[in-house]
């Protein structure tokens, strides 16, 4: 046994085999977990995330990876919640990361007295709306919580991939996050109707809290004590600082020192570049005209639009900072391929519009979406050089809910 138990490798292999099984479902599952028992009650986290990994490589539909990866856990978890976490008050961006999590938790805790009341059969109507107007409030003080998952997918899921080759779960995990948000999305619409169906309402309900609490667990017992170690500070604490550009949920951390000395200690780059404030003094040539660095950034910050230039090889190089943003950024996305910037269920789709783009298929494609009360227009442009070379490819994102509502005519002396 003690042989099995420090054999990384060898305990990878099993725990793959056990989730494989239960995601094909061609074994019962009390038959995999007596195959597979010395692996249930001893897997690391690393063990999880590995083969977890090679899962994923099968390409296998995710549906049906999901619906394996919960059961398996669930059988996992009692191993692993046997295993020693980090102390997250030394790491100031996970530490963040726990208390949302510790939030979220106490929010929903308290909802559960309300769920239970409109369910009893002896229960008068204005109780009834009481119990709904509380739940309400409580699921709509949920929408704050989607702020943890931003900061995961564009702050640490970045570095993830920087440090771990084998990220395969990560496409999974924001799969997961999108479930928190369609199910947050239904109750609400639920809500909003005259009769509310409990049945559908009781069901999304039942996914939220399954999906919320079983997302906390992989995060403090499977993904955290497995990654913490493995980036340096000074990325830790370039994190953090990206961490309170985010913002946050239901926290209000203030910065210490580390994060305050981030980008000092986060400078330790491979290459030499120049700042705006290396070039204040030079001139950029733009063939139509002749700015200084400083001039070109505020430029295009200052244009009412979202850019995102990714470059010819796939990879997030630029984007604009506007002062007001339609989606979130940060600047762990640079350098990171396009394709891992999107959920799962878009992916394909960014795979095949960057493909037409570069052979010439398409040069433009357009996008339009509804985002609560604002309409967002979203269009890629396909570059290409004066040879035909295709250089990369340039979204931009513009609110024009009012340009919509335009008629007639305003002149400038108007």
């Amino acid at each position: 046994m003690s042989e099995f138990i420090n054999n990384s490798e060898l305990r990878i292999r099993e725990l793959y085999k056990f989730i494989g099984g239960i995601t094909a479902q061609k074994e019962r599952g009390t038959e995999l977990v007596q195959k597979y028992r010395e692996v249930i009650d001893v897997c690391h986290p690393y063990d999880v995330i590995i083969a977890i990994d090679l899962l994923m490589k099968e390409q296998i539909e995710l549906p049906l990876v999901k619906i394996g990866v919960n059961r398996s856990l669930n059988m996992l978890y009692k191993g692993l919640n046997s295993q020693p976490v980090p102390d997250y008050m030394q790491k100031p961006f996970f530490h963040y990361l726990k208390m949302e999590n510790d939030e979220a938790h106490k929010l929903l805790s308290g909802l559960k007295a309300h769920i239970k009341r409109i369910n009893e059969k002896e229960i008068s109507e204005k109780e009834f709306n009481d119990s709904l107007i509380k739940i309400n409030k409580g699921i709509n003080k949920m929408n704050d919580f989607m702020l943890h998952y931003v900061k995961l997918e564009n702050i640490l899921f970045p570095f993830i991939e920087k440090h771990i080759k084998e990220s395969g779960c990560l496409p999974l995990m924001w799969s997961y996050h999108d479930d928190v948000r369609n199910c947050i999305k239904e109750i609400l619409s639920l809500l909003e109707e005259k009769t509310v169906d409990l049945r559908k309402f009781n069901s999304f309900l039942g996914d939220l809290y399954f999906v919320v609490y079983a997302m906390r667990f992989r995060e403090e017992h499977i993904l955290f004590p497995v990654i913490i170690d493995l980036i340096p500070e000074n990325e830790i604490i370039e994190m953090s600082q990206q961490a309170f550009e985010v913002g946050f949920s239901f926290i209000s951390p203030e910065p210490d020192q580390d994060d305050k000395k981030s980008k000092a200690l986060s400078g330790n780059n491979d290459h030499k570049f120049l700042s705006s404030d290396d070039l204040e003094d030079k001139i950029l040539d733009l063939d139509t005209g002749k700015l200084s660095a400083k001039q070109t950034i505020m430029m295009l910050n200052h244009l009412p639009i979202d850019m995102t230039f990714v470059d010819e090889n796939d990879q997030v190089r630029y984007f604009s900072n506007p002062k007001h943003r339609i989606f979130q950024r940060s600047k762990a996305i640079i350098g990171r391929l396009v394709e891992n910037c999107h959920p799962p269920s878009s992916v394909h789709i960014v795979k095949e519009l960057v493909e037409s783009f570069r052979t010439g298929k398409k040069d433009k494609e357009s996008f339009w979406i509804q985002m609560g009360e604002k309409f967002i227009l979203i269009q890629y442009f396909a570059m290409h050089d004066n040879t035909g070379k295709y250089c990369g490819t340039l979204e931009v994102s513009q609110e024009i809910t009012e340009i919509k509502k335009l008629e007639g005519e305003k002149r400038l002396m108007d």
